[in-house]
């Protein structure tokens, strides 16, 4: 935490003039109603970010800081880089080099080609965006509908998580966060070309990777559980298709597995948002429908569950009501049917913004597993609130 505080007071410093910020300070208080052993039902973290962001010249050096101290869990009380890079702008293109994020996919509830960034599941397991920065250098090359970037991704970030009494700790036995690599120093290398149409309201992205796979599969190592990491060779696509009131989506991933546990594999996903106008004054209605499938090529590697894959036969409905009032108010509610397992996922987000620095988010779900389900039944409720600068 000392680093990071005088890494911060460092770049302040080198900032000092021209320098653009932005941020967030804010409380976050999760509650669960379960039957676990041994396990809290509640957690309690105040939670932070500070962006800052200079330009030079042709370039921008950006950095993005984030913090997070819980009252009870020593493994959640940390100061991490999100983003730290240096980009130079030429003419037609530029060029990154340093640590950043990306976001990758069209889909709502998961996108399943969104694999350059590793989760933070210390922060949150169950918030597929949170993400930990990750150190490259990256070249991109825009054209008028279009743009062509070549990624070189260095590193392969370790996923810490909480301590074991935490209720946001899901495994049955202790971890170790050290990443056991299949190639120890080989980066990742990505191939990423997005483009639009001209008169068809459609936007695409393809893209190929040779390099470390999102997924990662738990061996046990001295008495503790280890994540490890297996080289893929993989195609990724997502698209996003506007037709007079409704959106379609889709993604795409197909990798070719380095691993002998692993098999080759093919993962979709499609879904729809299809939104009804002026439904009560000027507020918006959106009615979505996903649907998720996984299929592996070898039944005698690895299943579904031992790399953790969850969305492997899946079926979401949910809808969106936005109020479109000043403080820009939604609610997002729908549920998840896995239907191999028969379980279920309910869940409600509502979020809003008060005297237009302050944002409130409450969230509220619930688990209803299968008898035969390695899960416990769960109801999770939080309450966010954060001040924007």
């Amino acid at each position: 935490m000392k680093k990071g505080i005088a890494l911060l007071s460092f770049a302040t410093l080198v900032f000092a003039s021209g320098i653009e910020y932005k941020g967030n300070l804010g409380f976050e208080y999760d509650y669960f109603s379960h039957d676990i052993q041994n396990k809290r039902d509640n957690a309690f973290a105040t939670v932070g970010e500070v962006e800052l962001k200079k330009e030079i010249g042709e370039g921008e050096i950006k950095v993005k800081l984030k913090g997070l101290y819980d009252k009870d869990d020593h493994n959640r009380r940390y100061i991490d880089f999100q983003e730290l890079y240096y980009k130079y702008n030429f003419e037609n293109s530029e060029l990154l080099i340093g640590k950043n994020t990306l976001f990758w996919g069209a889909l709502e509830v998961y996108n399943l080609v969104d694999v350059f960034n590793t989760k933070d599941i210390l922060d949150d397991p169950f918030d597929y965006d949170k993400k930990l920065g990750t150190w490259n250098i990256s070249w991109t090359r825009f054209f008028e509908n279009s743009e062509l970037s070549f990624i070189l991704r260095l590193s392969q970030e370790d996923q810490k998580m909480q301590e074991e009494d935490s209720i946001f700790f899901f495994l049955p036995l202790p971890y170790n966060s050290d990443l056991v690599k299949q190639h120890e120093n080989r980066p990742s290398f990505f191939v990423k070309y997005s483009g639009s149409g001209e008169e068809v309201q459609i936007d695409y992205t393809l893209i190929y990777e040779a390099g470390y796979d999102n997924q990662r599969y738990l061996s046990y190592d001295h008495g503790k559980l280890r994540q490890n990491a297996y080289w893929v060779n993989k195609l990724l696509g997502y698209t996003t298709l506007i037709y007079e009131d409704t959106i379609y989506k889709a993604e795409a991933a197909y990798a070719i597995s380095d691993d002998v546990k692993v098999s080759d594999y093919l993962h979709t996903g499609v879904g729809l948002e299809h939104t009804i106008y002026s439904i009560a004054g000027k507020k918006d209605l959106g009615l979505l429908l996903e649907y998720y499938h996984y299929e592996q090529f070898n039944d005698t590697k690895f299943t579904t569950k031992e790399i953790g894959e969850l969305f492997q036969n899946d079926l979401y409905l949910g809808g969106r009501f936005s109020f479109n009032d000043t403080a820009s108010s939604e609610i997002l509610a729908g549920v998840d049917f896995d239907l191999d397992e028969s379980e279920k996922i309910y869940f409600l987000k509502y979020d809003t913004r008060i005297l237009d620095n302050y944002k409130i988010e409450l969230q509220y779900q619930h688990l209803s597993p299968s008898k035969e389900s390695l899960f416990s039944k769960i109801d999770h409720a939080k309450v966010a609130i954060s001040y924007y600068f």
